[in-house]
């Protein structure tokens, strides 16, 4: 039996096999899911998607606001959800390009594959 594969695959697997830039220096996030806010780290980004870290709670993996002090706010949606660790996918908006370009910057590339 064979699945088809459509568009919409094929950008998660285009996402997913997207470089990622891990930060050299922390960026502080501000996350509000579920109506409360959590504070964390910008650990790395890429096209469409970013691992955040957070020190006390972790958020609940749900669709997310990220708040950025250069980028602005960024609406993402929670991809996986691990221990302090969370990957989230966004669209490209100005905020979410003005994100990555501000991580390009200052980024050093990971080849590693990962699933946000």
């Amino acid at each position: 039996m064979s699945s088809k594969v459509g568009p919409e695959h094929l950008r998660d697997f285009e996402r997913r096999r997207s470089l990622r830039f891990v930060l050299p220096r922390q960026e502080t996030i501000t996350l509000t899911a579920a109506g409360k806010c959590y504070q964390g780290i910008l650990e790395d980004v890429s096209i469409g998607g970013a691992k955040l870290r957070f020190a006390d709670e972790t958020p609940p993996p749900v669709d997310v606001s990220v708040e950025h002090a250069e980028a602005g706010e960024i609406l993402g949606t929670c991809m996986w959800h691990d221990g302090e660790c969370m990957g989230i996918a966004f669209t490209l908006t100005d905020s979410a390009l003005r994100l990555i370009s501000h991580c390009l910057r200052q980024g050093i590339p990971n080849n590693r594959v990962s699933a946000a």
